[in-house]
């Protein structure tokens, strides 16, 4: 609430962000994608508990969404107490695959082109 408050008050908007391993709600969610900023998700959203964040994945626009690893931390379901590797970040993409209706190599293709478009990276 604090970050959102600070943002939207020296707006935020100007600048565009990621905000990193969310884990907020809908309206979270909301808030910061009006303020211009992609929603960074991780092996949380392969948790059995997880299914607010699921929704919350669902709901958010794909050219919104970067996927992350955060190696060492978070690996996914299936691997959890274990010492997470980039790798992994592909049960990430399966599972906004399939909340979205899309195949993994669909998904890995739009969030690369994101991080692409976001970091400014070129070819």
């Amino acid at each position: 609430e604090d970050a959102k408050a600070i943002l939207e008050e020296e707006d935020g908007s100007a600048c565009g962000g990621v905000v990193h391993c969310f884990t907020g709600t809908t309206q979270d969610a909301e808030d910061y994608l009006a303020l211009g900023f992609h929603l960074g998700i991780t092996g949380i959203v392969t948790f059995k508990r997880s299914e607010a964040l699921r929704e919350v994945a669902r709901a958010t626009p794909l050219d919104r969404l970067l996927v992350e690893t955060d190696a060492p931390f978070l690996a996914p379901q299936g691997r959890r107490g274990r010492r997470n590797e980039p790798a992994w970040v592909v049960a990430v993409g399966e599972t906004l695959g399939n909340l979205h209706g899309l195949s993994s190599p669909e998904v890995a293709r739009i969030t690369t082109e994101n991080a692409r478009r976001f970091f400014r990276i070129t070819d």
